[in-house]
């Protein structure tokens, strides 16, 4: 019942999206226009295309513009694209940019006297703080906005900026205030008689209450919800209120009313072809049939992942598979929970094949590339407003003074260009030494395991092996495969951080399942060397990071300390408060490290040590570990004695913060 901004989308998405059934051909859109105002046009329509479906296409083109603007000096064009920007750079995570172009599109319309410009430039900076947390400067920007809007009667953009000044006031505690917004949406909602919208806000409304455990009220609003959806072409609608009204029951242990608005919530998904949404239907009766009929909850389960399946939803399918790990411990089945938490763990790892070795390797040679187009198309007009230059010096030449003045110019121009050229060279020669890293690495690491296999396989084949060197076989073929993946998860993890950065999906999450499901799957690692792992994170510790990012740095330092701590050694989790923060330690009484070696361990140059039972690695992990706890606000590093033992240090936001506006 926490959902509480996925309505809210729902509003302002409903109200803007558009159907894309075609691809016009944009660039020559832009190139047919014929004046300044007309490309603004082009550019706005390829905006409208691309934002709710391709951020990356739009980003692309609006950097386009700003520069042709720029070039220009046309400063409406150069606001708008700025404007743009703004919400594209903060739909693809990058903060700093985003505020960086809302204040220069706010700095272009204030002088411009533009106030519509302006209001829409603090309703979008508004947003930008709110994904920081920052809620009050945001409420700030949005009350900036609202009385412009309030001013001219502009009621969508109303709409708008009471949804963000509700949500706003309700992660910051003032729950009364953000109810008093919510409900000025809807008076304007209801006035526009745009029935899905009102509907929409109603369910917002319902879960607002519901998540103060005012079950009555919630259910009064979602009932008004159902009620205004009553049409056939709004049937679709009334999926959601219905399933909200189940999960209240659900929570107050009536079990058999949750399951009869399932069952029409269910119907509607079912009716309407919406796969997804039946799995998640059917994952909730199966909670409901947890204490009753375990037959039914294992059915409804396995219905959900087939579908799940049908989709390629790999993040649904991973939640079904946690649901069938809770029954099955439910019920005591552990060896079953083991399977479903192996089998979970493996569909985050993604299973690698061939083509996704060719993948990585060609990752950062498409990056090459596409620099390079971008550096040739800069050549390109840089050479044809030189040729432009040198026509006019041919008509003024008679003129000596203007001509040497001419010629001083163009000389500290190639110089400036000259020293762009070697500055290019550089940043080329280091994507080269990447490059070469890359392969190196896939060499060096992935040869020796997957070399091995062949070889495992014949002598595994040949009948006369006795059968308990097959079952060491079978433990080598394990191990082999194991490090193969691991080494292939964190190239393909680092070459997509080289092009794409890293893509946060912060959340409050207890982390005590998470550390306990990396241990049982590296139980089998640990008993191998006979080492002990003792969990002393207290039970109830909450954190706020991306709960895949944390993921990988726990089972990235733990397989460290077990692949560096001797046999029948000892290795301890443990975490505590600092300041807001909850700093997380992994010590081992292993080889240790080597001061020097200290210096460099996170780095994507440094090379691994081999492990104490020549275990291989490849140093990337670390780098990774530091670039994911960098992206969540926090830190990590290092303490460590040579022979005496490591230990790993890392830190997280401890403290619940507001979710991220839209």
């Amino acid at each position: 019942m926490r959902r509480v901004l996925t309505g809210l989308i729902l509003i302002l998405t409903s109200v803007i999206s558009t159907a894309q059934t075609d691809h016009p051909n944009f660039q020559a859109l832009i190139n047919h226009a014929a004046t300044d105002t007309q490309k603004l046009i082009a550019y706005r329509q390829i905006f409208d295309y691309f934002k709710n479906s391709n951020e990356d296409s739009a980003k692309v083109y609006l950097e386009q513009g700003l520069q042709r603007f720029t070039d220009r000096n046309y400063l409406p064009g150069k606001a708008s694209m700025l404007g743009m920007l703004c919400g594209v750079y903060d739909q693809m995570g990058y903060a700093v940019r985003a505020q960086e172009a809302g204040e220069q599109a706010l700095a272009i319309y204030t002088s411009m006297h533009n106030e519509q410009g302006v209001a829409k430039a603090h309703n979008a900076l508004g947003v930008v703080e709110g994904r920081r947390g920052q809620f009050q400067p945001a409420v700030g920007h949005f009350l900036k906005a609202l009385q412009y809007f309030e001013r001219v009667n502009d009621t969508p953009n109303l709409i708008g900026t009471y949804i963000k000044l509700g949500t706003a006031n309700d992660f910051s505690g003032n729950n009364n205030q953000a109810k008093a917004y919510l409900h000025k949406a809807l008076d304007l909602a209801v006035h526009t008689k745009k029935t899905g919208n009102t509907a929409y806000l109603y369910n917002n409304m319902g879960v607002q209450f519901a998540k103060e455990n005012s079950y009555d009220s919630a259910v009064y609003y979602f009932q008004k919800s159902l009620d205004l959806a009553k049409s056939p072409e709004l049937e679709e609608i009334r999926l959601q209120p219905l399933m909200n009204i189940g999960r209240i029951y659900a929570e107050q242990n009536n079990h058999k009313k949750a399951l009869e608005y399932y069952n029409k919530s269910l119907a509607i998904a079912k009716e309407k072809n919406l796969k997804e949404e039946q799995a998640r239907v059917l994952q909730y009766m199966a909670q409901s049939y947890f204490g009753s009929d375990v037959d039914k909850a294992t059915d409804a389960l396995a219905q959900a992942y087939v579908l799940a399946k049908s989709i390629d939803n790999k993040l649904l399918r991973s939640e079904i598979l946690n649901s069938l790990a809770h029954l099955a411990d439910t019920n005591k089945d552990y060896e079953d929970e083991v399977a479903y938490l192996k089998k979970e763990r493996e569909l985050h790892d993604s299973i690698f094949t061939m083509d996704k070795m060719k993948e990585i390797a060609n990752l950062q040679a498409q990056y090459e590339l596409n620099k390079s187009n971008t550096q040739l198309d800069a050549l390109r007009k840089s050479e044809q407003r030189n040729l432009q230059t040198k026509n006019y010096i041919i008509v003024i030449a008679l003129v000596l003074a203007i001509t040497l003045i001419t010629l001083l110019f163009f000389f500290g121009k190639s110089r400036r260009l000259n020293k762009e050229l070697a500055g290019r060279e550089q940043e080329l020669t280091r994507l080269n030494d990447v490059k070469d890293r890359l392969f190196s690495i896939v060499g060096h690491d992935l040869r020796g395991p997957i070399g091995n296999i062949p070889v495992l396989l014949d002598i595994y084949r040949n009948p006369a092996t006795p059968e308990s060197e097959k079952e060491f076989i079978l433990d080598s073929l394990d191990e082999n495969s194991q490090a193969s993946i691991e080494t292939l998860d964190k190239l393909l993890n680092w070459g997509k951080l080289q092009i794409k950065g890293v893509t946060l999906q912060q959340s409050v999450f207890n982390v005590t399942d998470v550390l306990n499901n990396n241990l049982k799957l590296l139980k089998v690692t640990a008993d191998n060397k006979n080492i002990t792992i003792q969990n002393k994170v207290p039970v109830q510790t909450q954190i706020y990071t991306d709960e895949n990012h944390f993921k990988f740095v726990v089972r990235n330092l733990l397989s460290n300390a077990i692949k560096y701590t001797r046999t029948g050694g000892n290795i301890e989790i443990g975490a505590e408060q600092n300041d807001g923060h909850i700093v997380f330690s992994v010590k081992d009484n292993g080889i240790g490290i080597d001061p020097e070696k200290q210096k460099h361990i996170f780095e994507p140059y440094n090379y691994s040590t081999v492990g104490t039972s020549d275990e291989v690695g490849n140093s990337i992990g670390l780098m990774l570990c530091r670039e994911f706890i960098k992206q969540n606000g926090g830190d990590i590093w290092v303490k460590s004695e040579k022979g005496q033992g490591t230990t790993f240090y890392f830190s997280v936001m401890g403290n619940k913060p507001a979710a991220v506006l839209n």
